[in-house]
C-alpha cells in the first residue's frame, strides 16, 4: 500500500479465494463505504464483511485513516508483494545474454512472518459463504495445462548463393540436419517457457493459499475475542449470581422465623405509650411490620427467585453445549496442518520446479549453441566445398550428442505439469476447507451472541430480584435499626438539651452583663457625666444617655425535642443479643453475667482500690488475645447533681453547672453510640441478656423457681463471685510483688490519663481545620481531646499510647485558645499518643 497527498493504494485480500483487490482512492475518500462499493462487482454490498487487524475488528473510518493503520498496512502489503519476497542472486554461468542464465531467484520462506513487525491486512468474508446453502467453490485451474510443442522450423538463417534455399544435393542434406537443429530449437523454447509460465502460475496460487491462511487466522482470531469476552461474561456473572442467591435464598427461607424472633422484640414503653396516643396498638417489633403485605411480596419474590435459577441453569446448559461441542484444540491442530501443507507446497515449487525450470532453461542454452555451431559448419562448407565431408562427420556427431534432450525436457515438463496440478487442487481442497471453517466460526459466534443476549437478560433479571429483595431486607435488618433507632433518639434528646442548657447559661450571662452595664452607665452619667456640656450629647455621642439595648434571643426553640420520646432509661426490652443477630456464646453471657456481679460484692479494704481500678481497663494487648472479644463498656452517664461540687449557690452558677453537665451527658452519648456502632454494648444490656437468658429457660422449663430456690441460686452466685475476688486480689498481690510491675500498662484506661496509658479516642461530630476532633473514652475524666499531629487521615477511632498530655485553659470562643468550644475558663487536655491501631 502505498500512501501520497492525493491518492491511497490499499489491497483488499479475498478470505474464500485468495485473490488480491487493489483499491485506489483520494485520501478524503478513503472510507468504509467507499471501498465496499469498489467491492460491489466481487461480492455483494450487503453480503461484505470486513475485518482489519491484528487484532482483527471490523474496521471504522477514523481507524481506517490513522497513519499508523495506513503504515502497518504498507508493511503487510511488502510482506505478502513476490517482488519484495525475491532475491536476485548472480550465476556464474557464461555465453549468450539470456535473462534464464543470469539470475536464480530465491524467495524467502512463506509464512514467515509473525506479528511482532506489526504489520496489518484487510480481509474480505462474505455472508453468503458463510451459510449452509452457499454453492461449493469452483476448482482452481493452472495454466498453462498443455504446452503446444511446434512441427515445422523457423526460418533458417543461412543464405545459400544469395538464396535462401539449398541448390545442390550436398547442400540440401546439410540443409537437413540445420533445419532439425532449428525445429529441436524451437521445440526446446516451448518446454523452456511453458516452465517460465507453470512456475509462475504455482507461485501465484500458493500466494492466494497463503493469504486464505492469513484470513482464517484472522477469523479464529475474531472467534477468540468472542470466546473469551463470553467466558469473561460468564464468569462475572456467575459469582454474582451465586453471591446473590445464596443470600436471597437465605433471606426467602429464614422469614418466617425472622418474624418470630421479631414478636420476641418488645417495644419501649414509651413507643407504647406513643402508638396508643395515636390509636394504634403495638407490643413488638414485628407489629410494625405489615406482616402479610411481606409474605406476599416473599412469595412473589420466590417465584421470580424460582423462575431465575431455572433460566441460570438453561443458561450454563448451553455454555456447557458450546464448550463441548467446539473442539478449539483439534480445529487449532487441522488449521496448523493446513498451514504446513502450503509451507511444504511452497517449499516444493520453490525447490523442485525451479530446479526443474533452470534445468530446462540450461537445456535451451544448450539448443541455442548447438544450432549455432550448425549454422556455422554448414556456412563453412557451403563457402568451401572441401569441408563438407567433415561437416557431416560433425553435424552427426551433433545430433547424436542432443539426442536425449527434447526427451528429458518433455519428462521434466510433465513433472512440472504435475506438480502445478498438485498445487491446484491443493488450493482447490483449502477452498473447501475454508468455507467449512468460516461456516463453523460464524455458527460458534451466533451461539456466542445468543448466550450474551442471554447473560444480559438474566444480568437486568437479577438486578431486579435484587431491588425487589430489598424489603425483605429491611425486616431482616429491623432488630439492628432498632437498636440503633433507640441510640440515635437518645443522642438527640441529649443534643436539644445541651443545646437548650448552653443558650439558657448564655442567656443568663447576657442579663448579667446588662445589669452591670445599666448601673456603669447610671454611675457614669451621675459622676462625671453630669458635667459634659449639651454638645457631648446632642453632637458628638447622641446615644451616650441611653441604654443598653434588651438582648433578643434569636435562637429557634428545640421543637423537635417535644416529638422525641425520653429513652433516659435504659431499654429493658431490648438488647444487642436478640434472636436476629446474636453475636455472643452462652458461655461468654455466663462469663458476662459473672463479671457483673462483682461490682456488688464487698472487697477488702487494703485492695478495693486496686482491684475496682484493674477491673474497670480493657485488655488491648497481644498477651490476652481473648479480651478482643469482650465488649466495651461505656460505664457512665452524664454526671449527677449530687457529684457537682457548688462553688456558689445562685441561680447563674446552677444554670452554667447544668449546661455543662448536658454537654457531657452528649459527648457521652456520642461515644456510647460510636462505640455501639463498633460492636460494643452498653452496662444495662448485660443485665438485659441474663434477664432474658434466665426467662427464655424458665419458659422452656415450665417450672417456676421458688423464692428459696431463688436465695439458694444468689448465695452459689455469691459464692462463686467471692471465689473469683479472692483470684483477683491473689492476682493482685502477685502482681505487686513481681518486678516487672513497672512495666508498661496495656489496658485501656478511661478512669484517669497519665503518660504510658493506652486511651480510645472517639470523633466528636465536630471539625477543626478540616479535620475530626477526638475525645477519650472516659468515666468522669472529661475533656481529654487527641493531638492529631501525627494522626493520618480521619480514622473511625484512634487507640494509642499516650507520651505527652498538656493542660490548657479555655479561651473565648472562636478563638485558637478554644478549639473545642468550650465554656470560658474550662479546663481541658490535649493528648498526644503513640497509635497502636487506628481504623
Amino acid at each position: 500500500m502505498n500512501a501520497s497527498s492525493s491518492n491511497v493504494h490499499i489491497r483488499v485480500l479475498a478470505a474464500s479465494t485468495g485473490v488480491c483487490y487493489p483499491i485506489t482512492l483520494p485520501f478524503h475518500e478513503l472510507t468504509i463505504q467507499n471501498i465496499q462499493r469498489h467491492l460491489a462487482a466481487v461480492i455483494p454490498k450487503d453480503d461484505q464483511i470486513l475485518l482489519l487487524g491484528p487484532p482483527y475488528k471490523v474496521p471504522k473510518d477514523q481507524t481506517l485513516r490513522s497513519s499508523e493503520t495506513l503504515a502497518a498496512l504498507q508493511i503487510g502489503d511488502m510482506e505478502d508483494d513476490p517482488t519484495y519476497l525475491e532475491e536476485s542472486v548472480t550465476s556464474p554461468t557464461t555465453g549468450t545474454d539470456n535473462n534464464n542464465n543470469n539470475s536464480n531467484i530465491r524467495r524467502r520462506p512463506i509464512l514467515g512472518t509473525t506479528e511482532k513487525t506489526g504489520s496489518r491486512r484487510l480481509f474480505l468474508f462474505s455472508k453468503r459463504a458463510l451459510s449452509d446453502s452457499a454453492p461449493e467453490p469452483v476448482p482452481c485451474s493452472l495454466s498453462p495445462m498443455d504446452v503446444p510443442i511446434p512441427n515445422v522450423p523457423d526460418p533458417s538463417p543461412i543464405v545459400y548463393n544469395n538464396s535462401s534455399e539449398p541448390s545442390p544435393p550436398l547442400h540440401e542434406a546439410l540443409s537437413i540436419y540445420e533445419r532439425r537443429f532449428m525445429l529441436h530449437l524451437c521445440q526446446g523454447r516451448a518446454y523452456a517457457d511453458a516452465a517460465d509460465l507453470r512456475l509462475e502460475a504455482s507461485r501465484n496460487c500458493i500466494l492466494e493459499q497463503a493469504v486464505m491462511v492469513r484470513a482464517l487466522r484472522a477469523a479464529v482470531s475474531n472467534l477468540s475475542d468472542h470466546w473469551n469476552n463470553a467466558t469473561r461474561t460468564r464468569a462475572e456473572f456467575t459469582t454474582l449470581y451465586l453471591e446473590k442467591s445464596d443470600e436471597h435464598g437465605k433471606i426467602l427461607n429464614g422469614l418466617d422465623g425472622v418474624l418470630e424472633d421479631l414478636s420476641q422484640i418488645p417495644l419501649h414503653k414509651e413507643l407504647k405509650a406513643i402508638a396508643r396516643m395515636n390509636g394504634r396498638v403495638m407490643e413488638t417489633l414485628m407489629d410494625t411490620v405489615p406482616v402479610e403485605r411481606e409474605k406476599r411480596w416473599a412469595a412473589q419474590c420466590q417465584t421470580s427467585f424460582s423462575r431465575l435459577q431455572v433460566l441460570y441453569d438453561e443458561l450454563k446448559g448451553e455454555f456447557e453445549n458450546l464448550i463441548s461441542s467446539s473442539n478449539r484444540e483439534e480445529e487449532a491442530k487441522s488449521d496448523l496442518e493446513s498451514e504446513d501443507l502450503v509451507k511444504a507446497l511452497d517449499e516444493e515449487v520453490e525447490q523442485v520446479m525451479v530446479g526443474l525450470r533452470n534445468e530446462q532453461a540450461k537445456r535451451l542454452n544448450q539448443l541455442t549453441n548447438d544450432h549455432i555451431e550448425v549454422v556455422n559448419v554448414v556456412l563453412n562448407a557451403v563457402q568451401d566445398g572441401t569441408r563438407i565431408q567433415a561437416a557431416f562427420t560433425t553435424l552427426e556427431s551433433m545430433s547424436k550428442a542432443s539426442a536425449n534432450i527434447l526427451p528429458s525436457m518433455q519428462e521434466d515438463d510433465l513433472k512440472l505439469r504435475n506438480i502445478m496440478i498438485k498445487v491446484a487442487e491443493a488450493k482447490t481442497s483449502a477452498m473447501k476447507r475454508m468455507n467449512v471453517r468460516l461456516r463453523q466460526i460464524s455458527l460458534a459466534q451466533l451461539k456466542i451472541q445468543r448466550l450474551l443476549k442471554g447473560v444480559s437478560g438474566l444480568r437486568s433479571a437479577l438486578v431486579q430480584q435484587c431491588e425487589d429483595m430489598t424489603h425483605l431486607e429491611h425486616v431482616f435488618e429491623l432488630a439492628s435499626a432498632y437498636r440503633s433507632f433507640v441510640s440515635e433518639i437518645k443522642r438527640r434528646r441529649s443534643y436539644g438539651e445541651a443545646v437548650t442548657a448552653i443558650a439558657n447559661a448564655m442567656f443568663d450571662r447576657l442579663t448579667k452583663m446588662r445589669n452591670d452595664e445599666v448601673k456603669s452607665r447610671e454611675r457614669f452619667l451621675r459622676g462625671p457625666g453630669r458635667h459634659l456640656m449639651p454638645s457631648f450629647f446632642d453632637i458628638f455621642v447622641p446615644t451616650l444617655a441611653t441604654q443598653p439595648p434588651l438582648f433578643t434571643a434569636q435562637l429557634p426553640g428545640m421543637v423537635e425535642i417535644d416529638s422525641i420520646p425520653n429513652f433516659d432509661d435504659e431499654v429493658n426490652s431490648f438488647s444487642s443479643s436478640t434472636p436476629v443477630q446474636r453475636n455472643i456464646s452462652s458461655g461468654q453471657e455466663e462469663k458476662n453475667d459473672a463479671s457483673s456481679l462483682t461490682d456488688s460484692v464487698p472487697q477488702t479494704d487494703n485492695d478495693d482500690n486496686e482491684v475496682m481500678g484493674s477491673m474497670s481497663r480493657l485488655c488491648v494487648g497481644s498477651k490476652d488475645e481473648s479480651a478482643t472479644d469482650k465488649p466495651l463498656v461505656v460505664s457512665t452517664e452524664g454526671q449527677s447533681g449530687e457529684d457537682i461540687t457548688m462553688n456558689s449557690q445562685n441561680d447563674g452558677n446552677r444554670v452554667e453547672q447544668l449546661a455543662e453537665n448536658k454537654t457531657l451527658a452528649y459527648e457521652n452519648a456520642v461515644l456510647r453510640q460510636a462505640v455501639q456502632e463498633l460492636g460494643g454494648k452498653s452496662p444495662q444490656t448485660y443485665i438485659d441478656d441474663a434477664a432474658n437468658q434466665n426467662d427464655f429457660s424458665q419458659r422452656n422449663a415450665g417450672q417456676t423457681l421458688s423464692i428459696q430456690e431463688e436465695i439458694e441460686l444468689m448465695k452459689r452466685e455469691l459464692e462463686s463471685t467471692r471465689a473469683q475476688l479472692e483470684k483477683a486480689n491473689s492476682a493482685l498481690a502477685e502482681i505487686k510483688s513481681d518486678d516487672n510491675v513497672g512495666k508498661l500498662c496495656d489496658k485501656i484506661s478511661h478512669s484517669s490519663f497519665q503518660v504510658d496509658d493506652v486511651a480510645l479516642f472517639m470523633p466528636t461530630g465536630k471539625k477543626v481545620g478540616g479535620r475530626k476532633t477526638y475525645l477519650a473514652f472516659h468515666s468522669n475524666c472529661p475533656h481529654r481531646y487527641l493531638s492529631t499531629d501525627n494522626i493520618e487521615n480521619n480514622p473511625d477511632y484512634v487507640l494509642g499510647r499516650i507520651i505527652h498530655q498538656e493542660e490548657l485553659t479555655a479561651g473565648a470562643l472562636g478563638t485558637d485558645t478554644n478549639p473545642h468550644g468550650l465554656r470560658v475558663g474550662t479546663k481541658f487536655w490535649i493528648l498526644t499518643v503513640e497509635v497502636l491501631k487506628g481504623h
